[in-house]
């Protein structure tokens, strides 16, 4: 009987330290569990500078605070790879121009949540060329980095304001973006419609003139006539349509990891520039440094807006209507529905 007592009072021990060793083990497991919300892929990479909010969102520790484990891969160029993407579950966020709005009418899986800062888009001329203004354009050939892409809707928003029809008037041709100055000083465009940081070195190191700037931060009068918003959104935070429905709470993460990273950027632009050139996201030259990449940082105020990024989309809906770019019964408002998300953040 004592044999048996000590025996069942031994295994009894041995169960109550196996009871504690095992909460001991899941509330270690618990606050080590970081990512509450899991992973997310992100395709990011693509050279721009005011792709900041992804990389900063990543490297500064915004989307590990919120319980999100992100990877960060190659945006691809074409936007159809982009949409298959999204549809699939392949990608699941991405900051992004008001270039997918047609994709979007067309069935692209992706809403805004936000406008994430003001314009980075230039349409520019060479400095001895004898255009002045957009009506100049008329009958000119505009170089661009791809059929669809936001310069090309930047410079139509202008040139239909000016009577000028974008889909007659010019002729549009495509060259890669660090090519897109060369073939404007070689004469085999007229123009070019590009992003930061290329225009704006072709701007201050090459003296390209500027004929149409979308950040109308100040509310300039003449871009305003162009359909140059003031302080309008240029770049949006996109996220999946799969996961808004499927998983909110996460989809709200994300939108928190972007607003806390957009902030820290205005906040640091200098800081922003040295990880974007330091660790690759944006190839660095002898003119694209610190200095430079930081002050187009500072010019392009970041913010994610929820509110304002509403009606900026509204606005650019109906200048991309207007210009022929969307189907011309749209449903302003339909297509705004389907196009914009408000996670109605805290």
């Amino acid at each position: 009987m004592k044999f048996r007592r000590l025996f069942f009072s031994l295994v009894g021990v041995f169960a109550l330290v196996g009871v504690l060793a095992g909460c001991g083990s899941n509330s270690a497991n618990k606050g080590t569990s970081t990512y509450k919300y899991g992973s997310i892929t992100v395709p990011a990479k693509d050279g721009s500078v005011c792709n900041a909010p992804n990389y900063i969102a990543y490297e500064k520790g915004f989307f590990k605070q919120n319980g999100i484990k992100a990877k960060l891969v190659a945006n691809p160029r074409d936007i159809s790879d982009l949409e298959a993407g999204f549809a699939s579950g392949k990608y699941d966020a991405q900051n992004g121009d008001f270039q997918y709005l047609p994709a979007i009418q067309n069935g692209a899986q992706i809403k805004a949540a936000g406008g994430i800062h003001q314009g980075c888009i230039k349409l520019l001329v060479p400095k001895n060329s004898k255009i002045n203004n957009v009506k100049d354009l008329r009958g000119k050939t505009i170089g661009i980095p791809a059929q669809g892409s936001t310069p090309q809707y930047v410079t139509s928003i202008a040139l239909q304001h000016a009577g000028i029809d974008p889909k007659k008037d010019v002729t549009w041709k495509v060259y890669s973006t660090d090519l897109l100055a060369k073939a404007a000083q070689k004469g085999e465009v007229d123009a070019i419609g590009t992003v930061d940081p290329y225009a704006y070195q072709a701007q201050k190191q090459n003296g390209f003139k500027t004929i149409i700037d979308n950040n109308n931060a100040s509310g300039n009068a003449k871009q305003a006539a162009m359909g140059m918003k003031k302080q309008g959104s240029c770049c949006y935070l996109y996220i999946s349509n799969k996961l808004i429905n499927n998983d909110t709470p996460k989809a709200k993460a994300i939108v928190k990891s972007y607003q806390e990273a957009a902030e820290w950027i205005n906040k640091h632009p200098e800081q922003t520039a040295k990880i974007e050139l330091s660790k690759g996201y944006v190839s660095k030259t002898k003119f694209i440094n610190v200095k430079n990449v930081s002050e187009i940082l500072r010019t392009e105020r970041f913010h994610l807006n929820l509110k304002k990024g509403k009606s900026d989309l509204s606005y650019y809906i109906q200048q991309l209507k207007e210009a022929g770019y969307l189907k011309k019964n749209t449903n302003n408002k339909q297509l705004l529905k389907q196009a914009y998300w408000n996670p109605k953040m805290n």
